[in-house]
This record gives C-alpha cells, structure tokens and sequence, in this order.
C-alpha cells in the first residue's frame, strides 16, 4: 500500500462523484489528505459557498475517518489559474508536507492539463520520493458540479450531505398569535418530507411557566437566540431535504420586545435581535394575517387578543420585513379557511423547489 493518497479541488459542491474519489485515495493508500482550494469570489463563493464553509463542510463529511485529513488552500492572494500554477503547487506542497514526511505520495487528478506540471514540480522537489500521478475518470458519476449549481434541486440525490445545506430552500411561517402557524409548519414538513422547527417560545415558557406579559428581557434574548439556533439546527439536520420550514423567527422575538420591554431595554436589544436576522436567508416567508380566533393557550397575553391589537401586530410584521428589505420574498396567505391557506401555501412550495430545478 502506498502512503500518501492526495485529492484536491474546489468541491462547490462535494458530490458523490468526488466522494469515490475520497475513498480510492484513502483505501490505495495508508492516508489520504484532501485540499479544498479556491479563493474569495470563486466559482463557489458566487453560489453561497465560501471556501471556510466549504472546507468546514468537508470536515464534517469525513469526520469519523481517521484516516483521512481535510485542509484549505487559500488562492486569494496568488494569481488565477492558468497563471498562478508555481505559488499554487508551493502551497500544495507546504500543506502536504505538513501532515508528514511520506516515500511516495499518489495525486488523483481529473484534467490531463494537471498532470505535467505536478509530475514536474515535485520530481524536482522531492528527489527521494515516488511521486505518481493518477488520472481519474470524472465521467463515472455523470454529474459534476455545475450541474448541481445550475439544478441543485433536481441533482440533490448526487450532492453529499452536509453540503445540501447551501441548497436548501429555507420557508418561514410567522404572523401575530392564534393564527395557525403551527399546524400549518406541521403539514407542510409532513408533505414534503423535510424537517421543520417549532415556536421556541413555547417550549421556554412551558418549562419555566412564564406567561407572556411576564417576559423580561433576559427571557426574550434566550427565546430570539434559541428559535435562531433551533432553526439553524433543523436547516442543518439530516433529516432536511430540499426544503425547510420555520414556525417563528428572531423577527417575531424582536416584535414581542418591544411590546413588553421599555423603550430603554429595547434600545439595548434591538441590536442583538437584528444581528441574528441579518444572518438568516429566506427563499419564502408566509405571513399569516390575524382572521382566526385568539385562543388561550395558559400563557398567552389576553389583552393582546382584541382585533386591533392583533392587526396593529400585523402591521409590525408588514414593518420589520420591510426594514429587513424581505417584502420581496413575502407572500400573506389570504385564504378564508385553514385548507385554503394550506393550497396556498402548498402552491408556492411547488414553484419555489421548480425554481430551484430550472435555476
């Protein structure tokens, strides 16, 4: 068995096609190292995959091999290819060596343009040591990246897992109390066979017993931190497929603020609240507007349950998503019945995942 298995590339994403190439590497060899390479503004980038993400992304699919070592090459501050090949092969060089001294070091490539200038660069190197250099077939899979920027929906099957997070098409679902948010989260998760995160609220105030009107601004921080890292969590599970649905945001927390807190304490945690809804991205947000009966749920604030009370929180939500510049990917579901918002709402998951095929 020969030592070293070296597999490079910009994985943008990684797909099932690079995958088997992963394994070759490391089962012809003792240790496989896989680079991630590429640069700010790449090829990846522009599709929301930055090079860290990536490379992060990478980690995880390998994380239980011990045989296996991920690392990230930074192109940024070299020239673009064809140009950059001589800096390029000293920082593949470096990172190699970093992981240890091997006798003979085995590159998987998959363009023949590479094959010259790796054999070249590193028989002059390293002298002492086989270097091999082994052209793999891409065409095994019939899939390659491109295809699955181009139809990440159509092609989810081929992208390995913890890459289809940058594909998933991410719904929200807010509105004022007692709208139907939750069964409609539900239904819509159980369609189409996805994950989805439920009010964070609920289960904060459940357990501690704390009614709504009862809120203070260390409760509202856990519940807007919480329901963003319960839905980052959910977005990133294995069970998300294709498509995500969110009952709440940190919106809605930032809503309930500033209706319990003082002006002083809102001031103070507006900012923290906007931070994490600027780090959230959403192909689709449904708003439920406030046409169903107020219930009383043990923990609801019952002063907010007359219809004014209720539209002028209407108005908040019509107002944050205008501010967060989000009216664009908003659509109030207008229907008179449950069912008829559910058809809907079901009608513009359908053209949101055929976008996705045909982009």
């Amino acid at each position: 068995m020969r030592d070293l298995g070296v597999y490079f590339g910009t994985f943008a994403p990684c797909h099932i096609g690079h995958f088997e190439q992963i394994v070759r590497a490391k089962r012809e060899n003792e240790r496989a190292l896989v680079i991630v390479s590429g640069y700010e503004g790449d090829r990846g980038d522009l599709a929301g995959m930055s090079l860290v993400n990536r490379t992060k992304a990478m980690r995880e699919l390998l994380k239980d091999d011990d045989n296996v070592t991920v690392m990230k090459l930074d192109e940024t501050d070299i020239p673009k290819y064809p140009a950059g090949w001589q800096p390029w092969l000293e920082l593949l060089q470096a990172h190699i060596e970093e992981v240890g001294n091997f006798n003979t070091v085995t590159f998987y490539v998959g363009e023949d343009e590479y094959i010259e200038p790796l054999q070249t660069y590193f028989d002059a190197e390293w002298p002492a040591r086989d270097v091999i250099i082994t052209r793999v077939d891409r065409r095994i899979t019939g899939i390659s990246g491109t295809s699955i920027r181009e139809n990440p929906i159509y092609n989810w099957d081929y992208v390995t897992r913890p890459f289809r997070r940058f594909f998933v098409q991410n719904v929200l679902i807010i509105g004022t109390a007692s709208t139907g948010k939750t069964t409609l989260t539900r239904d819509l998760a159980r369609r189409y066979s996805t994950s989805y995160s439920l009010e964070y609220s609920r289960e904060y105030q459940t357990e501690r017993q704390v009614k709504d009107d009862e809120l203070d601004i260390k409760d509202l921080q856990a519940i807007g931190i919480g329901q963003y890292e319960l839905n980052r969590k959910h977005i990133h599970s294995p069970g998300t497929r294709k498509v995500f649905f969110a009952d709440t945001d940190v919106m809605t927390t930032k809503l309930y603020s500033k209706i319990y807190l003082s002006d002083e304490e809102y001031a103070h945690i507006a900012p923290v609240f906007d931070f994490y809804i600027s780090q959230q991205t959403w192909a689709l947000i449904l708003l439920l507007p406030p046409t169903t009966n107020y219930v009383d749920d043990g923990f609801r604030d019952m002063s907010q349950a007359d219809m004014d009370s209720r539209n002028k929180m209407h108005q908040m939500f019509l107002d944050e998503l205008e501010q967060h510049g989000l009216m664009e990917q908003t659509v109030i579901l207008k229907g008179e019945s449950f069912q008829d918002k559910y058809e809907e709402a079901h009608r513009l998951v359908d053209e949101l995942l055929a976008e996705g095929k045909d982009n």
